[in-house]
């Protein structure tokens, strides 16, 4: 039984809201008595029709009166048609308008049918032309003059770019005669089929000034998905599909929209079940049915073209949306001027655009599949083939060749050339896996084991395990383990014992994020077999992966000793790639075990090593990597490499630069995390944030867990050093639930250090020893970094909650147990000891730790612990009754508060850490000055501490007084300095005192 389908259409106005906004601004006027002419224009399909249906219910609302005529394709040479169009139209609404209006027996000579009977036509004039042009224009003036001065008007003409010369020029009469009347004038037309008639119209309007256009540009993604929500109930997932297929094709005009859709439900590919709409799951590659509409439009412009230039389309079709003129005029044999002027009849048929000087493209996407629909099975493998021929020719040696390998291995597929097919995809998936574009390798992997189904001599493992690669950097679990489970029994299979070895060793990598004790098991194996096959290198790469794992287990000696023979056996058969790898992954293990010195100096020759290969890549990793273990608040518990801020920043900057140059997404998120931790470890509060958004961005993007969860931790961190427990908690909390997926025990040890840091500030003290029990017990010694970070925590609780003798043992313990050979002081942990000594009246000992701890922290260059280690010292002195050292040092805090505060661009956070930083301190005892003549406030200033006193803020001052935020800054700085204090507490002090306030 023959089933129909009606056309699918969008039942809602979707976009077009400031066109539509403007255009109902244009009859407003009109209904005010001011003549206006409106011009809609864009591409056929663009909504013109659609937005004047919007206008006409406007103003039928209104009370206007509604006039239309369309012209047609075959109207240009028809005098009069679409107002002809429009009288006929009238008529059939209003029969007894023939008898009340003379105009229509004017033109019924021109059309019969519009005369009440065949007696009342009118006898051919005697009149010359021109006198008859002038007396039908005069009629139909007075006909719209006459209907405006009874009722406001719409006169609306569609599709102008088919219109006859006579008609544009009455319609051009018109809009000059009514322009103090209620008419609004509203045309249509397409602009890229603007012919010559009407390109003198559209400029006479111009130059009258008589005009209002509106030029409709394709609809936006999303206003294609609120189309596409408006007219099916599709599940969010399945719709964003539909979109992905849709919108490239489409390129957002609605008309094209509606029309591919009506042939997907046409063809059963969208179904209604119940009211749910489900769809069909297509072949890949296999193009979307052309609406027929589209074929005939495409088909009457290639009527149009000469043999040779039906061709070029053709060959064009058969290479894709965009084409290269070098490669047609390879595969035409044809000389470029000739070729020039085949395009050029292309263009001038509106059916091909120019891109570039080398590249040429279809005006629309379904333009082209419309061409290559209509080529036999047959044509189109023949003309793959040419077109791949005519490629690999093109561009033999390998750099041209790679660029093109897509193009090679879609053309030899549809082609059936199988063996060269397979080739081509491999490759092209090999080159998408090293630009970081797994989802694009993933495609070419699968469309290589389609090819493998044409070739059955050929052996798949290999195939398996690069798609396996690919769906594991996305992150998609279980496919890339059935991948890599495939990839080992086939190779199995084939005695391939090479690839049987990789795919334990991709086994064992996969299953670190899930289960370390499967991926231990898989490491061993792939061990044991590399033993057996008596390559030395792949036992060394067998016990770098086996040693990562350790590390990660928290085996870290027998890691360390893993990576160390690993590179005695690199070393022993010079290969260098294998060395640089096991110094970088020697690094790691270091910097995880708490030996930041030997890990910085690891990595640092691991970075020489990669240079020396041109590894750009794995040079912006280690780099990167180096620079996270000099950053001070990351390494709070251990040794510092004592690299300055600028040293650290040059690294940052030059591995960003790196990875964007490798195109590594997952580089560049990583980078930015380091960069996050490193600024605010030198006290670049602000610049820190907004490094922190962007590695979130960036690792959110491509869906990198573990990029994502180190930047929660760093937002977390940053966060706290801010003094905003609430939200390091909640980037803290983030980042915890993305550390649970990853399976390493890194990640929320040391997450949860700072966590319990967070509840201990807001003195939530039973969840804050909660979630450090919950990993690590206060009496068990730490083993690696992550523990030393979570004993460090307990420090800092038990002294929030009054036990300074277990403070002491902890800082004493970790103090003792710090990994490497070093005299430096580690300021982090001194601070510790110190406020527990002072917490145990032991004022002496105390006073002399924090000394201690400040040239520690003046060494690395970190402010954010300086400024806490003079609030420590000054309550020392204080309990010791030295006032002069004790406001000396509180002082010395203050000043260090002011400067990280001037980092903050959010006055929101300034503002708090400023408060909250500085009550943190008693209050400031004012300096007496000197009344010289420069230490006097200006009038500007003491407005400025007035408003200060009031209590507002910066932007407040700024807006009251009329000045910039940063004079607001400057004269803040010059008060300070004159009354020497830091803080707004002590100025509003000063200000009261003085009968300022």
């Amino acid at each position: 039984m023959a089933t129909f389908s009606a056309p699918v259409m969008c039942p809602v106005f979707i976009g077009r809201t400031s066109e539509r906004d403007a255009l109902l601004q244009l009859i407003e006027r009109a209904e005010n008595g001011q003549g206006l002419v409106a011009l809609i224009s864009g591409e056929a399909g663009i909504g013109k029709s659609r937005l004047v249906a919007e206008a006409k219910a406007y103003a039928a609302a209104h009370g206007f009166l509604l006039f239309q005529g369309n012209c047609f394709q075959m109207d240009s040479f028809y005098p009069y048609a679409p107002l002809l169009d429009l009288l006929r139209s009238s008529v059939a609404q209003t029969p007894d308008t023939a008898d009340t209006h003379p105009v229509i027996l004017e033109f019924a000579r021109l059309l019969p049918d519009l005369a009440p009977s065949q007696s009342e036509l009118r006898p051919a004039p005697l009149a010359d032309p021109e006198q008859e042009k002038h007396r039908l224009f005069a009629a139909l003036t007075r006909f719209f003059k006459e209907q405006a001065d009874r009722h406001p008007v719409l006169l609306v003409i569609e599709d102008l770019h088919w219109c006859d010369d006579i008609s544009l020029e009455f319609l051009l009469s018109l809009a000059r005669s009514c322009a103090t009347r209620p008419l609004l004038l509203l045309m249509t037309y397409r602009s890229d089929e603007v012919r010559p008639g009407l390109q003198h119209f559209l400029v006479q309007l111009e130059r009258a000034r008589l005009s209002h256009e509106l030029q409709l540009t394709p609809l936006p993604r999303s206003d294609v998905a609120a189309m596409l929500d408006a007219m099916f109930a599709f599940p969010a997932a399945e719709q964003t599909d539909l979109l992905a297929l849709l919108y490239p094709l489409t390129e957002g005009n609605p008309f094209f929209v509606e029309e591919v859709l009506t042939s997907l439900v046409s063809r059963g590919e969208l179904r209604a079940d119940e009211g749910n709409w489900q769809r069909k799951a297509r072949p890949e590659r296999e193009p979307v049915p052309v609406p027929r509409s589209v074929q005939d439009a495409v088909q009457q412009r290639t009527q149009q073209l000469s043999a040779e230039a039906m061709q070029v389309i053709t060959f064009a079709a058969v290479a894709g949306r965009r084409f290269d003129f070098t490669v047609l005029q390879q595969v035409m044999h044809c000389d470029e001027g000739r070729l020039l002027l085949l395009i050029k009849e292309l263009v001038a048929t509106r059916l091909v655009v120019e891109v570039s000087a080398e590249q040429f493209a279809f005006r629309h996407a379904l333009t082209q599949q419309a061409v290559y629909a209509g080529l036999l099975a047959r044509e189109r493998r023949a003309l793959h083939r040419q077109l791949a021929e005519a490629i690999e020719q093109l561009y033999a040696t390998p750099p041209f060749l790679d660029a093109h390998l897509d193009d090679l291995a879609y053309h030899y597929s549809e082609a059936g050339v199988w063996k060269k097919a397979l080739t081509y995809e491999q490759r092209a998936g090999e080159r998408a896996l090293a630009l970081y574009a797994p989802q694009a390798a993933i495609d070419h992997f699968t469309r290589a084991l389609s090819v493998l189904q044409h070739l059955p001599g050929e052996q798949p493992a290999l195939i398996y395990h690069q798609r396996g690669q690919a769906y594991e950097t996305l992150g998609e679990f279980e496919r890339a383990l059935s991948d890599y489970e495939q990839a080992l029994i086939t190779a199995r299979a084939a005695r391939d014992l090479a690839q049987e070895w990789q795919s334990m060793m991709a086994l064992g990598f996969l299953w670190t994020g899930r289960d370390y004790e499967q991926a231990g098991e898989w490491f061993r194996h792939a061990g044991e077999l590399a033993g057996g096959l008596t390559d030395p290198m792949l036992q060394a790469r067998s016990l770098n992966r086996l040693g990562n794992w350790l590390v990660n287990t928290g085996q870290i000696q027998e890691g360390l000793e893993a990576h160390q023979q690993a590179l005695r056996l690199f070393e022993t058969h010079a290969d260098a790639p294998g060395m640089a790898e096991t110094l970088d992954l020697l690094g790691v293990a270091y910097g995880f075990f708490g030996d930041t010195l030997n890990a910085v100096k690891y990595i640092g020759q691991a970075v020489d090593l990669f240079r020396q290969l041109d590894d750009q890549q794995r040079v912006a990793s280690s780099l990167a990597s180096g620079t996270l273990d000099s950053a001070p608040e990351k390494i709070i518990t251990t040794f510092s490499p004592l690299r300055t801020r600028d040293e650290c920043i040059q690294d940052t900057q030059e591995a960003l630069s790196l990875a964007r140059q490798t195109h590594s997404q997952a580089g560049q998120a990583f980078v930015e995390m380091v960069t996050t931790q490193v600024l605010f470890s030198f006290g670049e509060f602000g610049p820190a944030l907004a490094h922190a958004q962007k590695a979130l961005h960036l690792a959110s993007s491509i869906e990198h867990q573990q990029w994502l969860t180190a930047s929660y931790g760093a937002l977390g961190q940053l966060y706290l050093l801010l003094l905003e427990p609430d939200l390091a908690i909640s980037a803290l909390d983030a980042g915890l639930a993305g550390a649970q997926s990853l399976g390493s025990s890194f990640w929320p040890s040391y997450l949860t250090s700072s966590l319990a840091l967070a509840y201990t500030l807001k003195q939530d003290f039973p969840r804050a020893e909660a979630a450090l029990k919950a990993i690590l017990p206060r009496e068990q010694r730490p083993r690696n970094v992550a523990e030393r970070h979570l004993a460090w925590a307990w420090g800092q609780l038990t002294l929030a909650q009054g036990e300074p003798a277990a403070t002491l043992s902890i800082a004493e313990q970790l103090l003792a147990s710090v990994p490497g050979e070093s005299q430096q002081p580690i300021p982090h942990l001194l601070a510790l000891k110190g406020e527990a000594l002072s917490a145990l009246k032991r004022l002496a000992e105390a006073v002399a730790t924090l000394e201690q701890a400040k040239r520690g922290a003046e060494q690395r260059q970190a402010p954010s612990i300086l400024w806490r280690i003079h609030r420590a010292s000054g309550q020392a002195h204080r309990l010791l009754k030295q006032e002069k050292q004790t406001q000396s040092e509180w002082n010395k805090a203050r000043q260090i508060i002011t400067r990280l505060a001037a980092t903050i661009d959010e006055i929101a956070l300034r503002e708090h850490f400023l408060q909250a930083a500085l009550q943190s301190l008693p209050p400031e005892k004012l300096a007496r000055r000197a009344t010289d003549k420069d230490d006097r406030l200006t009038e500007r200033e003491i407005e400025v501490l007035r408003c200060v006193a009031e209590g507002l803020t910066d932007a407040q001052v700024a807006e009251r007084l009329v000045i910039s935020h940063r004079t607001v800054h400057s004269h803040l700085n010059s008060i300070y300095s004159k009354l020497g204090i830091t803080s707004r507490s002590a100025a509003t002090r000063y200000a009261i005192e003085h009968g300022l306030a």
